[in-house]
């Protein structure tokens, strides 16, 4: 009886800890200069496209958050690995319409520039 307490104790830590992101990795970069703000933050490994224009793999369960003053992209990973993307807090989809793809671009090329890679 009592190792079946230490074997709940566990699986509730490992739960406490997966649910929290602990032991993760976790990135924030921000940027404030003449009145201007740029915040990346991202869980787990983002991974870009070959062509710097998107993002071709997310780890299971990762984030990641990119704004540039008034303008959000966040793109999730579920734990299957599928990315949906939320654009200025809109709907959350899978598919990207071409403007949505353009801005997409952007935003990678721009996290690139201060100094994002895959890994």
């Amino acid at each position: 009886m009592k190792k079946l307490g230490y074997v709940l104790v566990v699986i509730g830590l490992i739960a406490l800890l997966d649910a929290c992101h602990i032991g993760g990795r976790h990135t924030v970069i921000v940027e404030n200069a003449n009145g201007k703000e740029r915040r990346i933050e991202y869980r787990g490994h983002v991974f870009f496209t070959a062509d710097s224009s998107g993002i071709s793999r997310i780890s299971p369960d990762g984030e990641v958050k990119y704004k540039n003053n008034d303008f959000e992209i966040i793109a999730e990973s579920d734990y299957n690995g599928r990315i949906t993307y939320q654009f200025n807090d809109g709907e959350k989809k899978k598919e990207l319409d071409s403007d949505e793809k353009v801005s997409l671009a952007k935003a990678v090329r721009d996290m690139m520039k201060v100094g994002h890679s895959n890994n």
